[in-house]
């Protein structure tokens, strides 16, 4: 059985099991701000689950089959990202009823060269236009399915979308948040890819987070996420592993 913390205090109980940066995401629900965590007890837990958009992260002790029966029972619709010591329980209770993929982090304590941010930022044909998202556009984006965006963007969001003939082709913009900063979500068009749009973008979003002094957070689901952090001035940090029951 698991409970839910409804009490931010309770959170600090928690912390000491999500330090790996493959649970970096999950901070924004250790900071109280989005997501929701369940623990096997609320006193003292010894087992955690972090859920926040479409991610379950996983951290501490349990017996298998009590983990099966939480999972299977709570977050078999999520992408689970577990400690080592519970990937291995998983790959054990499921075998080949789990899918297992691959993600990459990316180092989170960064010194950005501003003046080539600014000078990649401002690097795009002129027939493509970047403009800073507000509350108009934010609902469009979410509107169109675009991409996944900060839900009350207003008071936490911040981002830029590229247009074309009025027509959005591109956004990077902060999805999940924490109480200093951002995680980077971005999305270019498949026919608009490598004119330089996605770099163009996200050296605006870094430069405005660091105008507002915010942390950026970087994490990648591809190579060519990673080579665009590195061009950016991110670092390369290490792969983990994400689980799923429906394959990527």
């Amino acid at each position: 059985m698991i409970y839910k913390i409804t009490n931010n205090n309770d959170l600090n109980k928690i912390l000491p099991l999500f330090q790996d940066i493959r649970f970096y995401m999950g901070h924004s629900v250790l900071d109280g701000v989005m997501g929701e965590a369940y623990v096997d007890n609320i006193t003292n837990p010894k087992i955690a689950f972090l859920v926040v958009r479409s991610y379950c992260f996983i951290s501490g002790t349990i017996e298998k089959e009590s983990l099966k029966q939480i999972i299977d029972k709570n977050f078999k619709n999520y992408k689970l990202i577990p400690s080592n010591n519970i990937s291995k329980q998983l790959e054990e209770i499921y075998n080949n009823d789990i899918h297992k993929s691959q993600r990459y982090s990316i180092k989170k304590d960064v010194e950005f060269d501003k003046n080539k941010l600014k000078e990649m930022a401002n690097a795009l044909e002129s027939n493509f236009k970047i403009i800073k998202i507000d509350q108009a556009l934010a609902d469009r984006i979410r509107k169109e399915k675009f991409i996944n965006i900060t839900d009350d963007y207003k008071n936490y969001g911040i981002g830029f979308c590229c247009m074309y003939n009025n027509k959005i082709i591109g956004v990077a913009s902060s999805n999940i948040f924490y109480k200093d900063g951002i995680e980077v979500n971005i999305k270019v068009e498949e026919q608009y890819r490598r004119e330089g749009i996605a770099t163009a973008m996200a050296s605006k979003l870094i430069l405005e987070c660091l105008e507002q002094n915010k942390k950026i957070s970087w994490d990648a689901a591809s190579m060519n996420s990673v080579g665009l952090a590195q061009k950016l001035g991110f670092k390369y940090d290490s792969t983990y592993h994400f689980y799923s029951f429906n394959q990527i």
